[in-house]
C-alpha cells in the first residue's frame, strides 16, 4: 500500500483530535501485542495523500445501512443488528500495557469489545484493474450507526493487485457510487484507518478505541496497481467491531509524517537519502510504527531524538510494522527524525507524486494515543 501524503506540510493526523492531549500512563491490563503488519493508523490516503480534504461527500445516492449480510457488488454497509449506545467522551485513564494487536482475524474475547452488536461491514463495489494499469477509487459510506462509537477492532480484506486503502473521515457524508477519486492518488484527508497488505485485522489495546463521531461517514479509498497479465476483478470490505460503552477512555491517532516536497536527482544512481523532521507538541504513547515508500526507496529509518528507532525497513512494499508492547511513551518536545533512501536508475528527476512506479515517496506512520477532544480530528489543518 502506499500511505497518503499532504503537499507541502509535515503533520500530524489525529484520528480522533490532538489538541493539549493528556499522559496517562499505562496501566496493568493483561492484553498482549505482537508482531504484523499495521496500516498506518487509524493513518491515511489516497496513495500519498494530497490537497484534497476527505471530509466532503460525493457520489451519488447508494446504498443505505442493512441489517442482515455484507454489502454486495453495489457497496453499502451491513450489520446483523441494531448497534447499541457507545462511549466516548474525552481522553483519560490507565491504558493497558499491552500493545496494538494484529493478524488476520478479529479476536473473539476482547474485553473490551460489545459482542452483543453484530460488525458493520463497508463494502465498496467491485471494480476492474486492466494488465499494467493503476488505479485510485473513491466511495463514500454514511456513519452505519447513526450515532458516536467507539472502534475497537478493524477487519481489511482487499483482493490481488491492491497497494493501500484508507478511511478518511467524511462529515455528514451519503452513501455514495464507487468512482475515480477527485484528486487521483493525492485525494487526501484525515482518516481512521490504513493498510498496505491486502488482509489486516487491527485490534487496540485495553481502554484504547477509535472514535467515529455521530454525524461522520467515512470516504474509502483504495490503490490498486495491476503488475499481471490478466484483468483484475476486486473489491474491498472493511469491518469494524464497536466497544463497550464507556470502556474506551483513550482515543487513538494517528502520527503521520510526510515528505511532499521531496526529489531525487538522477545522478543518484547509488543512492541518495530525502530527511525530513518534527517535533512532537504533546506527550504520546505509541502502538505501532510504520513506513511508506515507492519502489525506488531502498531503506527507511525514523528515530527520535532520544536515540529511539521507531522503524527502520529495506522493504518499499508492505513492510510488517513495528509494534510497542508497552506502548513506547515519547513526551513533548521530542524529535521525530525519517529518512529514505532512493536509487533512481531512471534518467531522469524522480518527484514526489502518487504512482508506485514513476514516483517517490518517503512517509513515516504512528498509531498513538491520546487524542484528547474527539471532536477535533487533526491538529494541522494544512491540506
Amino acid at each position: 500500500m502506499r500511505i497518503g501524503l499532504l503537499f507541502g506540510t509535515l503533520f500530524v493526523v489525529c484520528a480522533l483530535g490532538c489538541s493539549g492531549a493528556g499522559n496517562p500512563a499505562p496501566g496493568n491490563n493483561s492484553s498482549s501485542g505482537g508482531d504484523g503488519t499495521s496500516g498506518g493508523g487509524s493513518a491515511g490516503s489516497s496513495d500519498d495523500g494530497g490537497s484534497s480534504s476527505g471530509t466532503s461527500s460525493s457520489g451519488s445516492g447508494g446504498q443505505g445501512a442493512s441489517s442482515g449480510t455484507s454489502g454486495g457488488s453495489g457497496g453499502g454497509a451491513s450489520s446483523g443488528t441494531s448497534p447499541s449506545s457507545s462511549s466516548s467522551s474525552s481522553s483519560g485513564g490507565a491504558a493497558s500495557e499491552g500493545g496494538l494487536v494484529t493478524g488476520d482475524g478479529a479476536p473473539m474475547n476482547d474485553p473490551d469489545t460489545d459482542y452483543s452488536v453484530a460488525p458493520v461491514t463497508l463494502t465498496m463495489s467491485t471494480f476492474t484493474v486492466a494488465p499494467g494499469q493503476e488505479v485510485f477509487y473513491c466511495q463514500n459510506f454514511a456513519n452505519p450507526w447513526g450515532k458516536q462509537v467507539d472502534i475497537k477492532t478493524y477487519e481489511l480484506d482487499m483482493g490481488v493487485g491492491s497497494h493501500h486503502m484508507f478511511a478518511f473521515y467524511a462529515n455528514g457524508a451519503t452513501n455514495g457510487a464507487i468512482a475515480a477519486c477527485p484528486s487521483g492518488g493525492l485525494t487526501f484527508g484525515a482518516f481512521t484507518f490504513t493498510a498496505q497488505t491486502p488482509m489486516l485485522t487491527q485490534t487496540y489495546p485495553q481502554s484504547v478505541g477509535a472514535t467515529i463521531p455521530s454525524g461522520t461517514g467515512f470516504q474509502m479509498m483504495v490503490h490498486y496497481l495491476n503488475t499481471t497479465s490478466s484483468t483484475l476483478t476486486s473489491s474491498v470490505k472493511l469491518t469494524m467491531y464497536v466497544a463497550k460503552p464507556g470502556v474506551v477512555t483513550n482515543h487513538a491517532g494517528v502520527l503521520y509524517l510526510n515528505q511532499a516536497a521531496m526529489t531525487v536527482a538522477a545522478t543518484c544512481t547509488s543512492g541518495c537519502q530525502s530527511t525530513g523532521t518534527y517535533t512532537l507538541p504533546q506527550d504520546v504513547y505509541l502502538l505501532s510504527s510504520d513506513s511508506h515508500m515507492h519502489k525506488y526507496g531502498t531503506n527507511f529509518v525514523a528515530t527520535t531524538s532520544t536515540g529511539v528507532t521507531l522503524f527502520q525497513t529495506t522493504q518499499w512494499q508492505e513492510p510488517p510494522a513495528k509494534v510497542f508492547s508497552p506502548p513506547l511513551h515519547l513526551t513533548s518536545g521530542t524529535g521525530v527524525t525519517w529518512t529514505c533512501t532512493d536509487v533512481n536508475t531512471t534518467g531522469q528527476t524522480l518527484t514526489f507524486g502518487e504512482s508506485a512506479q514513476t514516483n517517490v515517496m518517503c512517509i513515516s506512520v504512528s498509531i498513538f494515543y491520546p487524542v484528547s477532544d474527539v471532536t477535533n480530528p487533526v491538529i494541522d489543518t494544512n491540506f
